[in-house]
């Protein structure tokens, strides 16, 4: 015998409300905490007195991806000092970045501080007028002919060319252009670094090196750097624990 369709309608309002009612029960799904990654650095340079390799390594870093971290690494003590006070240290800033296909991409900044000592006017006139000779590992990307497919860049000499893709500059590679933001990648081995139309470079000295790595974890990626300057770095990735 067929329902009434009075008790029909009733039966369907009571079985939307029951739906209703469980589905607000289910709670959200709780997006996951951006993973963590472990920065491992060590750095090269040469001793401008013995022109020997030092080395000097930085504990590991722990940050959340995204995240910058700053480490102060003290110099070996100078035999020299009845205090035996360090010599000089390294200064580091990374800032790693976990990419959506596993490479990590780390903004890198390291400055080895000399330490400082009396110094001969003559000779410091001298160093002055040497180093102004040379390299200083600074590009500046300043115009671009799109169509044409050419870019203005001034090199570390303060030499202004017209160059395309592909080619190379004080070791560096133009490899890429993104016209709508005006930006233009070049790398240097592993390393990779954008370069905005006008106001951006790259810059590196024997004495510092500000660059962006893209590396796979667990691997260990050399990035030169000018006079003898060196820095190997490796990355892992680890969840961050959610907390309770």
């Amino acid at each position: 015998m067929p329902t009434p369709m009075a008790p029909r309608l009733l039966l369907l309002a009571v079985g939307s409300l029951l739906a209703v009612s469980l589905g607000a029960q289910v709670p959200a799904p709780v997006p996951a905490p951006p993973p963590t990654v472990t920065v491992r650095t060590s750095v090269s340079h040469l001793d401008p007195k013995t022109g020997k390799s030092d080395s000097m390594s930085a504990p590991s870093v722990s940050v959340i991806s995204g995240s910058e971290a700053r480490v102060s690494v003290a110099g070996k003590p100078d035999p020299k000092d009845p205090k035996g006070q360090p010599q000089g240290g390294m200064e580091l800033v990374v800032s790693p970045t976990v990419q959506p296909d596993g490479m990590v991409s780390i903004s890198l900044r390291v400055v080895i501080n000399a330490k400082a000592e009396p110094v001969d006017p003559k000779q410091a006139g001298r160093e002055r007028k040497r180093e102004s000779k040379s390299h200083d590992g600074t590009l500046t990307f300043y115009s671009v002919l799109a169509k044409e497919g050419l870019f203005s860049i001034q090199d570390s000499k303060g030499g202004r060319r017209w160059y395309k893709l592909g080619a190379h500059v004080d070791g560096w590679t133009l490899e890429s252009y993104d016209k709508e933001k005006e930006l233009l990648v070049v790398g240097q081995g592993a390393t990779h670094q954008e370069l905005h139309l006008y106001k951006s470079s790259i810059e590196a000295s024997a004495s510092e090196l500000n660059t962006v790595v893209t590396v796979r974890p667990g691997e260990v990626v050399k990035v030169p750097g000018v006079g003898g300057l060196e820095v190997s770095v490796s990355a892992s990735v680890s969840a961050t624990p959610v907390a309770r």
